[in-house]
């Protein structure tokens, strides 16, 4: 499995270093990498081969300057070389279009000075396996050798010739006698006024056999309902319903159902096929309704024992705040690129996590898992915050809070804005403004107390209601009943833009940055 993953100068990564767990998350806004992590990683470890054919100027961050990929691995993986057997402890890719075009990947070794090619054994040890966000659905559900399935029947077919001693003709032989009494019935002519495969095939290969004259060699089709080379080439899935008999062929089905067959397929490998086996799956929520996303995440999790998995998501039901340390939040800025923030280790990490795993389950819902989507975050102590902030940026603002990415989250009380503030500061999330009432105790008030000398946080005195009531001169109820209509009612009808952006200056400050 990969241990580290050192990506300089691919696409919109100038340079990153990745640690990940053998479930990763990678997370970030739209268009802030994280499909060129995986990019780089089937660049190197991917099924196709990397050579100077691949070099492309859109490849670059700097055209000037080398692509280099480095991947490190948990374990060193076994790789023999005229009879000696050496351990592979990393992989390179080296790329450069200036002054000439080179590509060149190679195995390395800390216990030997030199390196060595990637060739088809080492794939079969360690390959990684992509599944991008287009998926072409009906190409991954028929059998060839570049799907999943396929992949799959392809390691049945070569155990069967193994069953048969090596010996491929004779499994062929075999297999085309006992087929041969099927190959009769489907291939009788049974109406001499109607179509039947008999006249299609005299037909086909009598015209194949006039449209060949004058080559240099024959041309003699036979056409087969079953494939010689590769049997189970010609496996078809179909689907039948509850309600119904009707049986239908898996590409004739709707893109959601399709999608399931497919994520089903995944499953299947990695249990079957697993191991060194390493996946990258852009947008697993595509095409699945709310229940069958958490159930995938469930899946993912009892994966990743023995398999990696990199997946990305703008989905809160693939994430699990007690299992933070999975998470790579990217981000992206001009003079860096492509760039993952730097989680606090002693705070977010797998002991941690367990020993704080019902405490994060009470603060955690599919809400709040927006703090790890959002370019920007604010945390409110309610829901009467929340509505009255929400209105005073889309009212007054002009600030279109969802277009811009925007969360601003519930979180529950002041002990909430504290315990979500120093989730922001562990995870290394920097985008974040807290907003809290002053008149509530705290135990722990140091961080809340940070946050405002940061300039990232607003301590209202005493609470909201209050602060309105003194500020705007109103007379505001503090019965909880009542707090979200009047907040929202004063963010409406009893406050000017003037005066808002007066009052909230830091946020509106944060807002705009």
């Amino acid at each position: 499995m990969i241990k580290t993953i050192h990506i300089k100068n691919f696409r919109s990564i100038k340079e990153i270093l990745l640690e990940p767990n053998s479930l990763c998350a990678i997370l970030g806004a739209n268009s802030v990498g994280k499909t060129n992590v995986l990019k780089a990683i089937d660049l190197t470890l991917g099924e196709g081969w990397a050579t100077k054919a691949k070099v492309a100027r859109e490849l670059f961050n700097d055209t000037s300057k080398p692509i280099e990929i480095k991947i490190d691995f948990n374990i060193p993986l076994p790789h023999e070389y005229y009879g000696t057997v050496y351990s592979i402890n990393y992989i390179t890719l080296y790329m450069e279009m200036y002054p000439e075009f080179k590509c060149e990947v190679r195995l390395k070794s800390y216990d030997v000075e030199r390196d060595f090619f990637v060739n088809d054994e080492f794939k079969r040890k360690c390959h990684f396996i992509y599944i991008p966000s287009n998926r072409d659905l009906n190409g991954q559900l028929r059998v060839t050798n570049w799907t999943l399935l396929g992949k799959l029947m392809k390691e049945v077919y070569q155990n069967y010739v193994n069953f048969y001693s090596g010996n491929e003709e004779q499994l062929r032989e075999t297999f085309k006698e006992i087929m041969s009494e099927p190959r009769q019935f489907l291939e009788d002519d049974f109406d001499v006024e109607s179509l039947t495969f008999k006249k299609f095939s005299d037909s086909f290969v009598k015209n194949c056999s006039n449209n060949s004259l004058g080559l240099s060699s024959g041309m003699k089709p036979e056409l087969n309902i079953y494939n010689l080379n590769w049997f189970y080439k010609t496996l078809q899935i179909t689907l039948t319903e509850d309600h119904s008999d009707k049986i239908f062929d898996s590409e004739e089905v709707g893109s959601g159902m399709q999608n399931l067959i497919l994520i089903s397929i995944f499953q299947t490998y990695a249990e079957l096929m697993g191991g060194n086996v390493i996946f990258g799956i852009e947008e697993p929520e595509i095409y699945l309704y709310p229940q069958a996303q958490r159930a995938l995440y469930k899946s993912f999790q009892e994966i990743s024992n023995t398999s990696q998995i990199f997946y990305t998501s703008h989905n809160p039901n693939f994430i699990d705040a007690s299992r933070a340390y999975e998470i790579e939040m990217l981000c992206k800025t001009t003079e860096d690129g492509t760039i993952n923030t730097q989680k606090n280790k002693n705070f977010i990490n797998a002991i941690e996590g367990e020993k704080q795993r019902f405490k994060i389950y009470t603060h955690f819902n599919t809400e709040r898992n927006e703090i790890f989507f959002a370019k920007k975050v604010v945390l409110v102590e309610g829901d009467s915050d929340k509505i009255f902030y929400q209105t005073l940026a889309e009212l007054y603002w002009n600030y279109d809070l969802d277009r811009k990415g925007v969360s601003i989250i519930s979180c529950g009380g002041k002990g909430g804005v504290a315990y979500f503030t120093g989730l922001c500061v562990a995870m290394g999330i920097t985008n974040y403004y807290s907003i809290w009432d002053e008149d509530e105790p705290l135990d722990n008030s140091k961080l809340l107390n940070t946050t405002k000398l940061k300039g990232k946080g607003l301590e209202l005195s005493p609470n909201l209601e209050v602060f309105l009531n003194n500020s705007l001169d109103l007379q505001l109820s503090n019965d909880s009943s009542m707090k979200v209509k009047q907040s929202y009612e004063v963010a409406k009808d009893k406050i000017t833009k003037e005066q808002s952006e007066a009052m909230f200056e830091g946020l509106l400050i944060f807002l705009e940055l």
